[in-house]
């Protein structure tokens, strides 16, 4: 199951990541890039805590 935690926070991360490169190139608009911010930053914190709890 650990490995199933680790996949959710790396993919949270890399479309965090290519999202920010996304609106750096002003593809996405301010208020789509912060929803979308909010929600991988939910997903990242939420999965490493379950993550630190499973441990």
């Amino acid at each position: 199951m650990t490995w199933l935690y680790l996949v959710v926070i790396i993919f949270s991360a890399l479309t965090l990541y290519f999202t920010y490169g996304e609106y750096k190139q002003n593809r996405f608009s301010k208020k789509a890039f912060t929803l979308v911010s909010i929600m991988e930053a939910v997903a990242i914190v939420a999965t490493a805590v379950m993550l630190i709890m499973s441990l």
